[in-house]
């Protein structure tokens, strides 16, 4: 299958060249080479029309003179150049580069040497007082440039020194009163000889003999506007006279020839100019552009612009020609402005009228065997050109209708004819292969068929020899070939704008889903739902015969990018400017042979790569424009493609639209510090290091691209190293704002036709904004151990003023901590007891009925809250005295004993031995030592269940032991420390730290409690 697909497309092959050799003849009188070309005039920035020369630096910048001043052009930007030191005048300035690409500026006051490093001008040679006029730069041979002076005088200049080292008279003079003693000079030297031209006589002048070696008066009025050596003894001329008016005159015969008898211009020829352009000889007449061939003396093809039309436009002449440092061609005209040939030119076709409004094409049907390209328009009916791009033919209205019709779809069916699908209409057109006859054919409607009318969107969903299938909107229609019936059929109450054949189905989407339809009956498969899209315009299927890509996958344009889905609708990528994508409205696909995916968009065309990366082409390019219409697309049977859009058609073979290998000089145009023009005196471009000061932090940056596409064809990048993580894209050439603290950066600029993520920058410049010395390391050092030494010593003198102080109040502020923590554990261990008596006897008093008993027991409450306030009066006791004695302590223990043996009548409470003699305690000692013996009895009470409570003081050895003891069930001592959340254990033990007690708990579970203190 494969192989025959190969001999197919090389029998069609052998078709379109045989077709191509006829049409060729059959074309202008020379074949069309079409060219980017820019436009500047005073709209876009040009100081006046009129011009008097160009030329361009070892930048690439164009300095342009006008009859009242200089501009210098950037490629995007026009700089006007002032009278300046080396630099006295700017009017009717002569330009001249030299081969070592230094630029001179010839004035009325003499010649001016442009140094581009420094920016500046330095004068090297000075007119005589009696000229008034600028000197004609002539050329440069051998090194030594000669220019022509007002008087007549031939100047030679060394181009090492710009030294002065030869004048000649040559006899000449246009200092006279002569209306017509202009001097002319050829645009070319050869073999150190040049031409004059005055009036109408002609002469040949020896640089290395300084005289004229041949003089002749031509016998008819000539051009002073045209002069070209074409041998040392031959030059070429215009005459006013006839119309093959380009004419050879030989000095070594004395004879007149015709030159190029096969361009026949008349009186346009007047203003003519030779030149060479990437190795071509090209010549230019009036406003339009030729190659010659190698001989020089015939014409190859004709130079036109993106929309065929001549290069130097319709009305106005050209005057000058001058090529820049990397191939781009300059046409000066005479009230026009500059036109900018492009040498990199890709080889993209248009199709399309000399009015725009006639070129809105929403469809399009290449027949290359009949030699045409068919356009469906929106508003200007149908039109026909030729391949070789030529307009035919337009029917612009259907029979019986006076309103221009739309095509929206264009197919040809198996007898040659053409069937259009024109919105609006309820039928389908049938169009004669001749072109001269338009048949309707009716729609027959099926039962669910709501409007059977032709919308704006429509597309062929597929064509075979029995039929063609075709989608408009909600609605699919079926032409068959054999009956020539034509069916509609509702699918869906949605608005789809286009519809794709896959597999045995037919794939389409509205209402945010995709339909899957039968390929036969039209009818529903299955749903997915598919959001998000902002609608669907486009679908495309890869072919595996020739890309090799899976044709499972399906490819949706839509107005948020590109989606990449399978069988079921699931999207298995999606394709949005965040991953490269010029546009996310996506108008057009197809892919090539070689599995490329195409688009076209608001943004001109792109082409996917198997990468994702994307190669762009954009009205600069070649296209009709950036914007196209949707489904209007169609590739021809030897892999043409045709894109329409809002201004024509463009075509092109998508193997021979490949990336331009060159090499680009980014250059820095202006930079500005805080808003105003930094390093006035130095060329911006050579500067690669910048050092600020603090507040001198608010930079701006402009650059521009110098290569052989125009500025604006190429992508720019910048990244402020410091600040920016990643490559950002600069739109437009915008100016670069950033606003830097003090510290180091570098910015780092790049430019290609394709933006790289991973690009090495081109241009750099390391920035370095400076901290004011107050912020200077040494500085903050040195203030650092200032106000660290000050520091110390002002806390030293401060601590030692107020140390004493601070002592006394945290120790007071301690005391007082310690007195309310002492005070507490007072009242919970005396309080603690009698409140549990209390609650004990009013749980009895509760359950007791017998009235006697109530009245004991609530006589008990009695003394229980009598009690209660004598154990207050006794935390009050131990703040009487500074010291108690012994006996003092023994008898409060004893006097908080007795009461309890009241409440507590099942317990037998005893208190055995005394009290050592002569010993006395500190007033806290003595608190804490009764409130360790009431909290252990509490205790008992409370928890031991305990039969007998004894309390024995034993004295002997300088000691005072008490023990507390009872017979209770005891308990685990260590697990109650850790789980107790009371103060009971807790401070016991705290109340025997502070005074210095020994102190030991001797228990378990399920034996009795010894606790023993050691005063």
């Amino acid at each position: 299958m494969r192989l025959n697909n190969k001999l197919l497309k090389f029998k069609n092959c052998i078709l379109y060249t045989i077709l191509l050799l006829v049409n060729i003849t059959q074309a202008y009188a020379q074949p069309l080479i079409r060219y980017n070309s820019f436009n500047y005039s005073v709209n876009e920035g040009l100081l006046q029309s009129s011009i008097v020369d160009i030329a361009f630096d070892k930048n690439n910048f164009c300095w342009i003179s006008y009859p009242n001043g200089i501009q210098k052009f950037d490629g995007k930007s026009f700089t006007a150049i002032t009278i300046q030191s080396g630099l006295p005048d700017d009017k009717l300035v002569n330009l001249f580069t030299t081969s070592k690409g230094v630029l001179l500026l010839s004035h009325s006051q003499g010649i001016s040497k442009y140094n581009i490093n420094r920016n500046n001008f330095t004068e090297i040679f000075f007119n005589k007082k009696t000229e008034t006029t600028a000197a004609r730069f002539i050329g440069e041979v051998e090194n030594i440039l000669y220019v022509c002076t007002e008087n007549g005088n031939i100047v030679g200049i060394d181009c090492n020194n710009f030294e002065v080292i030869s004048t000649s008279s040559s006899g000449l003079s246009t200092n006279t009163k002569e209306t017509n003693s202009y001097i002319n000079t050829s645009s070319n030297i050869i073999n150190g000889k040049v031409a004059f031209l005055v009036k109408n006589t002609v002469y040949i002048w020896d640089f290395k003999k300084q005289v004229f070696i041949y003089k002749k008066t031509l016998p008819e009025v000539v051009s002073f506007l045209f002069l070209y050596l074409i041998s040392e003894n031959e030059i070429i001329y215009a005459s006013a006279l006839g119309k093959n008016n380009l004419k050879k005159y030989s000095f070594a015969n004395n004879s007149i020839s015709i030159y190029l008898k096969s361009l026949n211009e008349g009186k346009s020829a007047w203003r003519s100019i030779l030149s060479t352009w990437s190795n071509n000889t090209v010549l230019s007449v009036y406003n339009k552009l030729y190659i010659l061939n190698a001989d020089g003396k015939t014409v190859k093809s004709e130079i036109v612009n993106y929309q065929n039309n001549p290069i130097g436009g319709n009305n106005s002449a050209i005057a000058k020609i001058k090529e820049d440092n990397y191939g781009n061609l300059y046409l000066v005209t005479i009230m026009d402005g500059i036109k900018k040939i492009i040498k990199n030119n890709h080889p993209i076709k248009y199709y399309g009228t000399s009015s725009k409004e006639d070129n809105f094409i929403v469809s399009v049907l290449p027949d290359k065997i009949n030699n045409r390209i068919l356009a469906g328009t929106l508003g200007s009916g149908l039109l026909v050109f030729d391949t070789m791009q030529r307009f035919i033919k337009c029917i612009k209205t259907l029979p019986g209708q006076t309103a221009p019709f739309c095509t929206n779809s264009i197919v040809k069916n198996n007898n040659g004819e053409y069937l259009l699908y024109v919105v609006g209409q309820e039928c389908i057109w049938k169009l004669s292969a001749n072109l001269e006859k338009l048949t309707p054919i009716k729609i027959s409607k099926t039962q669910d068929s709501i409007y059977a009318g032709i919308s704006y969107f429509g597309n062929v969903i597929y064509q075979n020899n029995g039929a063609v299938v075709y989608q408009s909107q909600n609605n699919i229609f079926k032409f068959n070939f054999k009956t020539n019936t034509f069916t509609s059929q509702t699918i869906t109450n949605g608005h789809p704008m286009s519809g794709m054949l896959y597999k045995n189905m037919i794939v389409t989407h509205a209402n945010d889903e995709l339909y899957f339809l039968d390929k036969n009956s039209f009818a529903e498969i299955r749903r997915v739902a598919f959001k998000n899209t902002g609608y669907v315009r486009c679908f495309a299927k890869p072919n595996f015969y020739t890309s090799g890509k899976d044709t499972n996958n399906i490819y949706v344009g839509s107005n948020k990018g590109v989606f990449v889905i399978d069988s079921t609708g699931k999207i298995l990528s999606h394709l949005t400017k965040e991953t490269g994508l010029p546009d996310e409205c996506i108008y057009a696909m197809v892919f090539d042979e070689e599995g490329f995916l195409w688009c076209s968009t608001n943004k001109g065309v792109f082409k996917l790569n198997k990468d994702n990366s994307v190669l762009q082409l954009k009205k600069e390019d070649g296209l009709q424009e950036n914007e196209f219409n949707t489904n209007a697309v169609a590739k021809a049977n030897n892999e043409e493609v045709f894109f329409a859009g809002v201004n024509g058609i463009s075509s092109f073979y998508p193997n021979a639209i490949n990336g331009f290998n060159e090499k680009l000089n980014l250059l820095v145009t202006q930079i500005k510090v805080n808003n105003k023009i930094a390093f006035a005196d130095t060329a911006v471009e050579n500067i690669s290091n910048i050092s600020l000061h603090y507040n001198q932090n608010l930079l701006s940056f402009d650059f521009i691209a110098m290569g052989s596409n125009n500025p604006d064809q190429y992508i720019y990048q910048y990244k402020m190293e410091g600040i920016d993580k990643e490559w950002l894209q600069n739109n437009d050439l915008q100016t670069l704002r950033y606003f830097l603290p003090a510290g180091e950066y570098t910015l780092k600029l790049y430019a290609s036709r394709v933006f790289d993520k991973d690009a090495k920058p081109i241009k750099e410049i390391s920035i370095t904004i400076h901290p004011p010395f107050w912020k200077a390391w040494w500085f903050l050092t040195g203030l650092f151990l200032l106000f660290t030494c000050a520091l110390g010593l002002g806390i030293g003198y401060y601590n030692k003023t107020k140390y004493n102080k601070k002592i006394v109040d945290i120790e007071n502020e301690y005391k007082i901590q310690i007195e309310r923590e002492r005070i507490s554990r007072d009242l919970h261990d005396s309080i603690g007891a009698y409140a549990n008596a209390v609650l004990y006897k009013t749980e009895l008093l509760e359950n007791e009925i017998n009235a006697t008993e109530r009245i004991d027991l609530m006589s008990d409450l009695k003394f229980a809250s009598k009690d209660i306030i004598t154990s207050l009066r006794e935390t009050v006791w131990a703040l009487k005295k500074e010291t108690y004695t012994g006996e003092e302590c023994l008898v409060r223990i004893k006097n908080f004993i007795q009461p309890l043996a009241r409440y507590y009548s099942h317990i037998n409470f005893k208190v055995e031995g005394d009290a050592p003699d002569n010993t006395t305690f500190h007033y806290t000692k003595a608190l804490n030592l009764v409130r360790i013996v009431q909290e252990a009895i509490s205790n008992s009470i409370k928890h031991a269940h305990a039969k007998n409570i004894i309390v024995t003081s034993t004295k002997g050895q300088g000691k005072w032991k008490l023990t507390i003891q009872d017979d209770g069930h005891g308990f685990n001592y260590e697990e109650a420390k850790m789980q107790e959340t009371g103060n009971g254990l807790t401070n016991m033990q705290k109340r025997a730290n502070d005074a210095n007690f020994d102190f030991k708990i001797e228990t378990a579970t399920g034996k009795h409690t010894h606790i023993t203190i050691l005063v």
